[in-house]
């Protein structure tokens, strides 16, 4: 999974890329600003590239734009809703964190950090993103399915109403291959709604 590391100062995200690959997390690319992130996540876009990064970990002191900003802008965009933000910092007031917390972040870590600490936070992080993609992915096919069932149902409905039916011995007329998956088909499913017209047979039997 993708890990967007965010910071300043390359010693740290130095520090960061050691850590993280040696814990087996290959895939991590780094940002110095905010503009960077944003550009890596593609803001102006509606978020483009939400695809590409599965967690950010940035700090909150950063130029122009801190971590705290940074991190609202990002949580207002849809599509980048769902991406977990662990936000480091050396100050640990409460204002500081409840700051945090109102902006989006799942979760900090304090600096100088300690590795253990570090890296069980980033596993619980992508595993909460893990559960949110399957999440995401069964409501897609659900919704899929609801649709197809949809389309399914109106389809009969229309079919149903064009095959005439004779309601008296509830058969079709036509070629003999159709006329006999259609009339397995009607007492499989004595319920459904056929236009009806009387056969020529059933008709005389009338008379």
């Amino acid at each position: 999974m993708n890990i967007l590391l965010v910071d300043d100062s390359p010693d740290a995200r130095l520090l960061l890329h050691k850590i993280l690959r040696e814990a087996g997390y290959r895939d991590t690319i780094s940002a110095s600003t905010a503009y960077d992130v944003f550009k890596k996540l593609d803001l102006e876009h509606g978020g483009a590239g939400a695809s590409e990064i599965d967690l950010i970990v940035m700090d909150v002191r950063m130029p122009e734009i801190d971590g705290i900003e940074a991190c609202r802008r990002i949580k207002e965009v849809g599509a980048l809703r769902d991406i977990p933000i662990i936000m480091m910092t050396a100050r640990s007031q409460p204002e500081i964190l409840r700051a945090a917390f109102e902006a989006g972040a799942m979760d900090y870590i304090k600096k100088p950090f300690e590795e253990v600490e570090l890296l069980a936070r980033i596993k619980a992080a992508l595993k909460l993103k893990q559960e949110i993609d399957a999440r995401k992915s069964w409501e897609q096919e659900l919704n899929k399915t609801i649709q197809n069932l949809d389309t399914t149902l109106q389809e009969m409905g229309v079919l149903q109403q064009l095959i005439p039916v004779c309601p008296v011995c509830k058969k079709s007329s036509g070629d003999q291959t159709v006329v006999s998956a259609l009339e397995s088909y009607i007492q499989a499913h004595p319920n459904a709604k056929f236009h009806y017209a009387v056969c020529s047979s059933c008709s005389n039997l009338k008379g």
